[in-house]
């Protein structure tokens, strides 16, 4: 009972934290607040209405200044006088687009109009040339062009336009010379009222743009040719101010207004900016607010007294559910349970910290067994990028390196002075890595050591790619002589360094080491220290070797990932580089028959007898008796290749098989739990690609889909055998309801609700 009286106490308690303020402030709001909101309210009207004024000052002297510019831009390589209209075709059409862009410059545009004097016409985008016939028409264009002023605002073509309030005079070319043509704006009337119309948003108040004269550009809303009554107070209220802006109270039909203006200045006039509002609307819902926040408040604490004893068993289910979560199968605690909670998460933060812990302490074998596959051609199955991520991972930085290798082999074990005995070997080697590594970080070096336990290490250096070759092959020579030096002085024995050649592919590093290790065969017995080239020591002949040694090493390389297709392919291009390199029959046998001992050698590798994949058959015997290279081949084709992919097939089938029912299990034990498709993989072994193409290949099903439906399978049963609440069952099958929801739609076409509904009805 101390836990439910614990769970009932602090809901009563947040009950009327939350509702006994709400009514207090609401009360003190109405009595008090009223006045002053009222106050706040005529100042906030002032100041809106001061800050529409300078927006809308901003926008037409926007367009004043951008109609001043195109009237420039507007000239033409000769004058307007002597335009011809229908035969300058390039004029016509320069003076149609620069209409366009006028027009879409500003959206206070609704229509630009270009006036020619001498031609009497007007040109607009939207309805070409048209000629001004009547003498009237003409007077009034004349008029609008020879004006005195640049440019300048008008409204004398108001009654010839409709919703055209006011409209934009640009005369070209301006200042003393004489005018040829004129720009005529017509002001959208639509985006006009709706700026002005901003100041009423509620519609219960008017709103006006006038000038100073007492002329009517704007009523926002309102048509300004049938203004209301509220809208003819409010201009006689405005009409001859002087003040830039100003504020007041005022009364019409028993009613108080606040009443705000503001002035802006424009060409040769003053325009003024006016807003009436209702006070009681800026009252209302402080007022309003201030009951709603009594009454609920009052209302919450009763209600929350009646209802307090069944609601807090709704309100601590998750709580409960998440105890359950963190203590299954445990008895139920008698404290609460928050600090339960807190206890548990205090728990499996230091089991998180531990098993990270030993993540980091397990860290530097994985790396080091990561490098010894890799150097010895485990790996050689992964493409470059494939590399380059798994060495990310590991921590190595790998952008813009390349990569040098030495092998180190150490000897004279039995004459060590009483130091090492025989069988000391990886203890020898153990102590000769922690002294390397000791030495290459001391260096500040990229390096890292691998272990071979027989007396013998590799170094991978990572060098700058930006460095030249001889400073790399300096710098490697340096530290070898330093590490035989010391090798030889603390373990008393004779050490051979032997440096290789740098690259910059990962893919070829086996090959380089390779290379470094055979060296280490050219050492000179008795000495104490001696440093290798691979450079010197491995040479190149200068005999012509007719062999394709790039193509054998891709062929080998898709005979030990059993790929038949690529096999078939290269094997057709070895042929065919052989015959080209060798036109004698007996060096094109000879290299068939080379490659052939290299297929069996490689086959024998990855831990196949060809003799028990081809029943005992003497292979050599009968390839002596083929003597065209075809027929050889084909050949080799049907007893060496087809045996071999079909064995490793047969063994790489079972095993992915065995993977996806290992991968199949977890899904089905763990698919309440965040699964994802490379934590799977990192589970089992393997890496996300393979498990990815080898999931599709069994089951039909990408992961993700067979995740999905198996869970959605999962959610359905639930929800027909049980009455429990979506929400739960989603939590159940690993979704959040939300995307549960959604999910469950897309696959269905029908929500979970409505599939629980059509369930019941059968």
């Amino acid at each position: 009972m101390r836990r439910q009286h614990y769970q009932r106490k602090g809901f009563l308690i947040a009950i009327i934290s939350a509702c006994l303020p709400a009514a207090i402030i609401g009360m003190i709001l109405y009595v008090v607040g009223t006045q002053q909101i009222e106050a706040e309210g005529q100042k906030t009207h002032r100041n809106q209405v001061a800050y529409a004024t300078e927006r809308i000052n901003e926008n037409l002297n926007h367009l004043e200044s951008i109609m001043a510019q195109w009237s420039f831009n507007l000239n033409l390589s000769s004058s307007y006088k002597d335009l011809d209209l229908y035969k300058d075709y390039r004029s016509t059409r320069s003076i149609y687009q620069a209409l366009s862009w006028i027009k879409s410059s500003d959206p206070l545009i609704q229509e630009v109009t270009l006036y020619l004097d001498k031609q009497q016409v007007l040109i607009k985008e939207s309805t070409g040339i048209t000629g001004i016939e009547s003498i009237e028409e003409k007077q009034l264009y004349r008029a609008l062009a020879s004006y005195q002023r640049d440019v300048y605002w008008t409204n004398r073509l108001a009654p010839r336009k409709e919703n055209v309030p006011y409209t934009l005079v640009v005369r070209i070319p301006g200042g003393l010379v004489e005018t040829e043509a004129a720009l005529i704006i017509d002001v959208s009337a639509k985006q006009l009222n709706a700026l002005i119309a901003e100041l009423d948003s509620e519609g219960t108040g008017a709103t006006l743009l006038m000038q100073q004269d007492g002329g009517i550009v704007s009523l926002g809303a309102t048509d300004i040719h049938q203004p209301t009554a509220l809208d003819q107070t409010l201009m006689k209220s405005v009409k001859g101010q002087k003040t830039e802006h100003a504020s007041s109270v005022e009364s019409w039909d028993g009613e108080a207004y606040s009443v705000s203006y503001g002035q802006m200045k424009r060409i040769e006039n003053m325009w003024i900016i006016a807003a009436a509002t209702p006070l009681e609307q800026m009252t209302k819902p402080v007022q309003t607010v201030s009951r709603v926040m009594i009454l609920t408040g009052c209302f919450g604490i009763l209600l929350a007294l009646f209802l307090s004893w069944y609601s807090y068993r709704h309100m601590y289910q998750p709580v409960q559910r998440l105890m359950q979560q963190l203590l299954p199968g445990r008895a139920a605690v008698t404290t609460d349970e928050f600090a339960t909670i807190a206890d548990e998460w205090k728990h499996l933060s230091r089991e998180s910290q531990i098993l990270q812990e030993r993540v980091d302490q397990q860290l530097p074998s994985l790396r080091e067994n990561f490098l010894l596959q890799l150097l010895q051609g485990h790996l050689s199955f992964l493409s470059e990028n494939e590399l380059a991520d798994r060495m990310a991972q590991y921590g190595w930085e790998i952008s813009d390196r390349v990569f040098a290798v030495l092998a180190v082999q150490m000897h004279g074990i039995y004459r060590s002075e009483g130091k090492f005995s025989q069988g000391d070997e990886q203890l020898v080697t153990f102590a000769a890595v922690n002294i390397t590594q000791e030495l290459t970080k001391g260096k500040g070096l990229e390096a890292n050591t691998v272990n071979f336990q027989d007396m013998t290490l590799g170094i991978l250096i990572r060098q700058p790619a930006n460095m030249s070759v001889e400073s790399i092959q300096s710098s490697l020579f340096h530290l070898a002589e330093e590490l035989a030096h010391t090798l030889n002085s603390l373990l008393k024995l004779e050490v051979t360094v032997s440096v290789g050649t740098r690259t910059s592919e990962l893919r070829r590093l086996p090959v380089l080491f390779d290379d470094a290790r055979s060296a280490l065969n050219y050492r000179k017995l008795g000495e104490e220290q001696q440093i290798l080239d691979v450079n010197e020591l491995i040479p190149g002949g200068h005999d012509a070797i007719m062999y394709p040694f790039e193509e054998e090493s891709l062929l080998l390389k898709a005979l030990r990932s059993g790929n038949e297709e690529e096999l078939t392919q290269r094997l057709d291009e070895f042929l065919r580089l052989l015959k080209n390199q060798s036109v004698i029959e007996l060096g094109v046998r000879q290299g068939l028959l080379q490659l052939c001992s290299n297929m069996l050698n490689t086959i024998m590798i990855s831990g196949y007898n060809p003799l028990a994949l081809n029943e005992g058959l003497d292979m050599w015997e009968q390839l002596a008796e083929v003597r065209e290279p075809e027929a050889v081949l084909a050949w080799m084709k049907q007893h060496i290749i087809e045996p071999y992919v079909s064995r490793l097939h047969s063994t790489q089938d079972m095993q992915l098989k065995q993977l996806i029912e290992n991968v199949l299990q977890t899904i089905h034990t763990n698919y309440a739990k965040d699964i994802s498709l490379e934590g799977c993989a990192d589970l089992h072994g393997t890496y996300s690609k393979k498990l990815s193409l080898g999931f599709k290949q069994v089951t039909g099903q990408t992961f993700i889909d067979y995740l999905t439906q198996f869970r959605l399978n999962q959610a359905k049963k639930l929800l027909v055998e049980t009455d429990e609440k979506i929400n739960d069952i989603a939590m159940q099958v690993g979704y959040q309801p939300p995307y549960f929801n959604r999910l469950f739609k897309k696959y269905e076409g029908i929500t979970p609700g409505q599939y629980r509904e059509k369930a019941d009805q059968l």
